[in-house]
């Protein structure tokens, strides 16, 4: 017997989240007819779905794989900033604030500095 993923060329993992980003995502779907309104935590097993697809696709399809991973990318700085601006707003105004939802927008915002410097480097480095 092997390691886990020798068959199946270490795409055990990619597998297992797409599965679990799947089965979310059709609990948020129900979720979303029987509540009626959408809530930004309900974005993450898309994210996840994303993610695992693009890892997927990595070997076979690159230019689809970095472009559903773009994607993926401006779905978790949309959520993020459409939490962690309003919060910031209510901590400003004075109002209560659910502090989880700052800590996620200035996370968010950490990311998205950290991938507009990667592009931004990878720009330079592939100028003449």
């Amino acid at each position: 017997m092997g390691a886990t993923g020798e068959k199946t060329g270490g795409l055990a993992l990619p597998r297992l989240v797409l599965a679990v980003g799947v089965i979310g995502l059709a609990i948020n779907v129900v979720d979303l007819f029987t509540e009626g309104r959408p809530e930004p935590y309900q974005a993450f097993p898309l994210l996840l779905v994303l993610w695992a697809t693009a890892d997927l696709l990595k070997a076979s399809r690159p230019a689809v794989a970095r472009a559903v991973r773009a994607a993926a990318g401006v779905l978790l700085v949309t959520v993020g900033f459409a939490v962690g601006v309003p919060a910031v707003a209510a901590l400003v105004g004075g109002r209560p604030v659910d502090w989880l939802d700052i800590v996620l927008g200035l996370l968010t915002a950490l990311y998205a500095a950290s991938a507009a410097a990667a592009l931004v480097a990878r720009r330079r480095t592939s100028e003449p």
